[in-house]
């Protein structure tokens, strides 16, 4: 009992340190070996590194390595290399792992930067991969990609229809499982009680989804639905649900464009930045979902400024939510300029962090969590 006793203890403590202290600390001896190598470790420390902020990371993609910033402090550290088969699009990243497409060879590459382990997996899909999503829910061990691909163009087949394909991950084996596609139709897209005929749909290109209560979120830049007058155009966030594997539809705040927006999570909401205005200063709107589902709900919070002399920002910036600081500033990223900047709300200004990358900087923890 005493032994148990000063397992659990020794076990509670190893879970607060950082991932490169348990690496050395499993030659300690065999028993603390034995601790830090199982599953159960591994996924306690994972779990007390997500609710850890001083272990948060925000990574930063260029084209062989990524910078890391310590979330905590600000702090721009050393480049990371990564591996040479993660290559093409920056999936996402998700307690610990790292995840990329190669839309060329339809593989995707599973990477831990902390361990320096990473497996490939070849997808075998037809058609074009038009929107995704990499993660991991709070109460699952399994990681998992859902890949939005767009059919092939063939004879008497629309061009417009995707089908949604989840793959889903097991940590430390090297195959995955329930590599099949859920034929989603988008010709029957429900919101409230109301079916709604879609004959077009357009998704930006590499969209990455956002998770949210379950519920993976991209924007449609426009979707087209048959009317008795013709065909009408409307913006809208599309969801897919990873445990009933349905697809439904969320409305955008009124007179607001897909397109020139990004969805994100702050305060336990769903929340979106929207460029509304461009030239010398440019200016964003960023709006939050008070309620989830309601579309009365989405209230506007604050205007973000940027000059572009200072803030090197085009007047064709995408920014992306990145997450928030303890004391209210936006962590932002924007494309095509890929700078990583803070904003701070109240003063109105904003501070260039990193720039010059590769893609838009995501949120990152360090796990033993095997690829």
């Amino acid at each position: 009992m005493l032994q148990k006793f000063d397992e659990d203890v020794l076990e509670q403590i190893l879970s607060h340190l950082q991932v490169k202290d348990l690496l050395r600390f499993k030659s300690v001896s065999k028993k603390w070996n034995s601790i830090i190598s199982t599953p159960r470790f591994v996924n306690l420390h994972l779990n007390k590194s997500m609710s850890t902020p001083s272990h948060h990371r925000i990574i930063m993609p260029y084209p062989k390595s990524f910078r890391a910033v310590d979330f905590h402090i600000m702090d721009v550290q050393d480049h990371l290399p990564r591996p040479e088969e993660a290559v093409g699009t920056f999936v996402g990243s998700s307690g610990g792992l790292i995840c990329y497409l190669d839309k060329l060879t339809r593989r995707i590459c599973v990477w831990n930067p902390s361990l320096r382990l990473s497996k490939t997996l070849d997808l075998n899909i037809q058609g074009s991969v038009s929107f995704f999503w990499f993660g991991r829910e709070s109460s699952d061990d399994e990681y998992k990609v859902v890949l939005g691909i767009r059919s092939v163009v063939r004879k008497n087949t629309d061009p417009n229809l995707y089908a949604i394909r989840r793959i889903t991950i097991m940590p430390d084996q090297d195959e995955y499982r329930n590599h099949i596609y859920v034929i989603m139709p988008f010709a029957c897209v429900s919101e409230s009680s109301t079916q709604l005929e879609v004959d077009h749909i357009y998704f930006s290109s590499s969209d990455e989804g956002t998770l949210f209560s379950g519920l993976v979120h991209w924007f449609a830049g426009s979707y087209r639905i048959k009317s008795a007058i013709g065909s009408i155009y409307h913006d809208a966030v599309f969801t897919y649900d990873l445990g009933g594997k349905t697809l439904g539809k969320l409305s955008t705040p009124v007179g607001l464009s897909s397109s020139t927006g990004s969805i994100g999570v702050i305060d336990g909401c769903l929340s979106a930045i929207y460029r509304v205005c461009g030239g010398d200063c440019a200016i964003y709107e960023f709006w939050m979902m008070k309620e989830y589902g309601v579309k009365e709900s989405w209230t506007k919070m604050t205007s973000l400024s940027f000059g572009n002399c200072d803030d090197g920002l085009s007047s064709f910036s995408r920014l992306k939510l990145v997450g928030a600081t303890d004391t209210g500033d936006l962590i932002l990223c924007c494309a095509p300029d890929c700078q990583l900047l803070i904003y701070n709300v109240a003063e109105k200004k904003s501070k260039i962090v990193l720039s010059n990358g590769y893609g838009f900087a995501r949120m990152y923890v360090e796990t033993l969590v095997f690829p």
